[in-house]
Formats: structure tokens, C-alpha cells, sequence
């Protein structure tokens, strides 16, 4: 085995966002995790799942802007933490409103648990001064 061409077997197995189809993103992930766990209240629980689907994929786009947002080092914590507070709302919307309506399905009860369990380490640790 060449120990120089190890790199290029790496480098070859990742994907890259051209070869991603459709198919692929967090909504239709979701949407056919819910099928399989509950196919039979999934059109009439079509507006709920929106709902859901909508405050999650909201929640997880602030956490990708606030973990650019530390990656850049123009910014400072103050100019994060507006960000961070939004962050906080969502999530305590997402526990509130959302986790009701879902008391039934133990998949998506993990799931908002997961996404809450993020936001508040991250929130927790930008509030402790871990990146200061």
C-alpha cells in the first residue's frame, strides 16, 4: 500500500453538494421518517407536520448561522448575542407549542429533546464565556 496515496482515497469518498439529489434535504429526511413511524395519521396530521417541520428547520438554521458567526473573527460575542437570544426563543417555542402536538410518537419527541438539548449546550456554553 502507498502511504502517499492515502489523501486521495480520502478525498474521493467524500460527496459533494453537486452530487446530492433531491431527496436529500432535512424536510423530505423528515417527512419519510414520519411515514415509516406513522403512516396512517400522516395526511391528517399534514399541517401539524408543517408546523413542526418549519420551527425545526428554523432552529437549525440559526445554529448554522451562529456557528459561522463564531468561525469569523470580525465578530464579536456582542455582536453574536442577539442571535444567541433568537435562538433561545425558537427553542422554547419548538418545547412548547411543537412537543404537544407529538406526545404519541416517541421518534419525534426524541428528535425535539436532540434539537432543545443542542440549542441550549450551545447556548449554555456562549453564556459560561467558552469562547472568549
Amino acid at each position: 500500500m502507498d502511504i502517499n496515496d492515502v489523501s486521495s482515497v480520502y478525498h474521493r469518498k467524500l460527496v459533494s453538494p453537486k452530487n446530492l439529489g433531491k431527496g436529500n434535504g432535512f424536510t423530505e429526511i423528515l417527512e419519510q421518517r414520519l411515514a415509516e413511524a406513522n403512516p396512517t395519521n400522516l395526511q391528517s396530521a399534514r399541517g401539524i407536520n408543517a408546523d413542526f417541520l418549519k420551527q425545526s428547520d428554523k432552529v437549525l438554521n440559526l445554529l448554522d448561522d451562529y456557528g459561522r458567526q463564531l468561525a469569523d473573527p470580525t465578530k464579536t460575542l456582542k455582536d453574536i448575542e442577539p442571535l444567541v437570544e433568537s435562538i433561545k426563543q425558537e427553542v422554547g417555542i419548538i418545547e412548547s407549542e411543537v412537543s404537544d402536538q407529538f406526545h404519541n410518537d416517541k421518534h419525534l419527541e426524541r428528535f425535539i429533546k436532540d434539537l432543545a438539548v443542542t440549542a441550549n449546550v450551545a447556548m449554555f456554553k456562549f453564556h459560561r464565556g467558552d469562547y472568549v
